[in-house]
């Protein structure tokens, strides 16, 4: 049976070794480094989050806008035409329309 490998001891035994052969002066600027390139990171995934929530919020509002332009759109449509067949596949297409908008908005919500 193979023993699992824990990496992250492994990688923590090696860098206190290799901060321990630096020396206290070192291992300080060591650390300040390590500690900064993982702010930046954070930052950068924070950053990455938030333009990712922008993003679905403005999907979102376009989704709404591009409802109620359907909705005109078709409503005009349909007032044009005298034939009740054409007015149901209007209907009909604008029902689908609207569905697949409104999926939009609901993913954009989660």
């Amino acid at each position: 049976m193979v023993k699992p490998i824990s990496l992250r001891l492994r990688n923590a035994e090696i860098l206190a070794q290799a901060r321990a052969a630096l020396g206290r002066g070192r291992e300080q600027e060591l650390k300040r480094a390590h500690n900064n390139r993982v702010m930046e990171q954070a930052r950068a995934i924070v950053a990455q989050a938030r333009e990712q929530d922008r993003q679905r919020r403005r999907a979102k509002l376009n989704a709404f806008k591009a409802i109620e332009a359907i909705r005109d759109t078709f409503t005009s449509l349909a007032a044009a035409t005298t034939s009740s067949v054409d007015q149901e596949k209007f209907r009909a297409r604008r029902e689908a329309l609207e569905a697949e908008l409104r999926e939009i908005i609901t993913k954009a919500s989660r």
